[in-house]
């Protein structure tokens, strides 16, 4: 039985990928990994303050959200992106970051529940 889905759109991924369960199982499983190394930078960024690195990180995630049908979370990380290219406040940053991350962690199940009904 199919999931419910609240923020990646499987008719989007099918679409993106020209409907091949190869080619999305492949690179559902590359996201399954690289999302979780992605958001390490991402929070390592935020650690250090580094608003250059927190823009440049927050953009690097962006297309595999809109990849995934994610946006939502996509204009989130876009949110964050311009913050740390305008310089904002950590704590705002922070905010949205933990934000993004919740979400972050629902898209990881919604992505291995996907991948595991095709």
């Amino acid at each position: 039985m199919k999931q419910p889905y609240l923020l990646i759109d499987p008719t989007t991924i099918e679409q993106n990928f020209l409907h091949s369960r190869n080619v999305i199982s492949q690179l559902l499983d590359l996201y399954l990994t690289q999302i979780p190394a992605d958001l390490k930078a991402l929070k390592d960024a935020i650690l250090a303050s580094d608003h250059t690195a927190i823009a440049n990180k927050a953009h690097h995630i962006k297309p595999t959200m809109e990849y995934v049908g994610a946006t939502t979370l996509r204009r989130k990380l876009q949110e964050l992106e311009t913050a740390g290219k305008n310089r904002e406040d950590m704590a705002i940053i922070q905010t949205l970051s933990a934000a993004i991350e919740q979400d972050i962690a629902s898209l990881l199940q919604e992505i291995a529940n996907y991948r595991r009904e095709l």
